[in-house]
């Protein structure tokens, strides 16, 4: 039997965007260490929507990836958190922070540049030319990564570029040796799609702008699952249960549900005609909900809604990799630790 063409891929990470996880303290990464997965707690309605993404379809699948800073020897409980949360994914990468340490790399055992970039290059080699969307979060560089994956991929950055951008962010010589071959050995596509950025850490959403439009921070799931929506990856049908979970399981409302939806229109990600498709499933949304609840819902959007829409932001630039680092790590220094955690992301309370 022939396999199902893959119709779409997707690429998490595993801390503060799939999983609830501390490690701003020693005694954070300790704790976590050594919990057991039915301590692990899932980033609300990060796994409803998932289980939406990987559904079954007639004739096609989905290919699904996580990359983790995690070490590896975190591996065994972290399969039984996905056993017990019913996701099978495809592939599970963790980093190897033994090796690192033993070699004395310990700039690698904090840095991700270099281990997630390769890891996604080397994932990509192998996989089919499909559409990817991939979801990160604000507590480390993931929207850098996964943009400068994107780049790599749609065959923006010239192999000279690529050597100055990983120089720059301190990868180690033999990382970047292995990213640049492989950079060779990728086919030049459009297909990377969307990236996602669970804002974890309350990351003002500007700060993300200089990445483009196919960069979206996300205070929660539904608006992934919106956004998704929209860019016809995910059925209405489906947004409506990421909804109902979030309302049964999560502690949101039809209020904080339509402020979420607002704020995508109001940071020009979503057009205010979505609303309007909302209105159409107003049936298939009342099978989940009562009709109060929708009715409330669409009319708190529209009550929310500017009077005109601004343009949405669809203009792409090739952001400049070596600037961004270098005015990261300026600021960094030159802030007092109040202001940088304003700026660069605060752990929610």
């Amino acid at each position: 039997m022939a396999e199902l063409p893959v119709r779409h891929i997707y690429r998490w990470d595993l801390d503060k965007t799939y999983l609830e996880t501390d490690f701003d303290t020693v005694r954070d990464l300790i704790r976590t260490a050594f919990q057991k997965a039915e301590e692990k707690h899932t980033v609300p309605g990060a796994d409803a929507l998932l289980k939406e993404l990987v559904r079954n379809q007639d004739k096609s699948r989905v290919l699904l990836t996580f990359i983790s800073g995690s070490p590896t020897m975190m591996r065994d409980v972290l399969e039984e958190k996905f056993a017990l949360d019913g996701i099978r994914p495809d592939a599970f990468i963790l980093k190897p922070t033994l090796k690192n340490i033993l070699k004395g790399r310990f700039k690698a055992i904090k840095g991700q540049v270099g281990y997630k970039l390769e890891a996604l290059l080397r994932i990509r080699v192998q996989s089919p030319d499909s559409p990817e969307t991939l979801f990160g979060d604000d507590s480390e560089q993931d929207a850098f990564i996964y943009s400068l994956y994107a780049d790599v991929v749609r065959g923006r950055i010239d192999k000279e570029h690529l050597r100055n951008i990983l120089v720059e962010a301190e990868v180690y010589a033999s990382p970047l040796a292995r990213i640049l071959d492989l950079a060779d050995q990728v086919k030049n596509s459009e297909n990377i799609r969307r990236i996602f950025i669970h804002l974890d850490r309350d990351t003002p959403p500007g700060r993300f702008r200089v990445y483009g439009p196919n960069v979206v921070p996300v205070s929660n799931y539904f608006q992934a699952a919106v956004i998704l929506v929209g860019d016809e990856v995910l059925s209405p049908e489906g947004l409506f249960r990421v909804a109902k979970h979030m309302v049964d399981h999560c502690d949101y409302d039809v209020l904080s549900l339509a402020n979420s939806f607002h704020d995508l229109i109001r940071r020009r990600h979503l057009s205010i005609k979505a609303i309007d498709r909302i209105d159409e499933y107003k049936e298939e949304f009342s099978s989940a909900f009562s009709q109060e609840f929708v009715d409330t819902f669409i009319s708190r959007v529209r009550a929310l809604a500017p009077l005109k829409q601004s343009e949405l932001n669809t203009d792409y630039r090739t952001p400049d990799y070596v600037e961004i680092l270098k005015f990261d790590r300026g600021l960094k220094e030159s802030l007092s630790p109040k202001k940088r955690n304003v700026l660069f992301g605060r752990k929610k309370s």
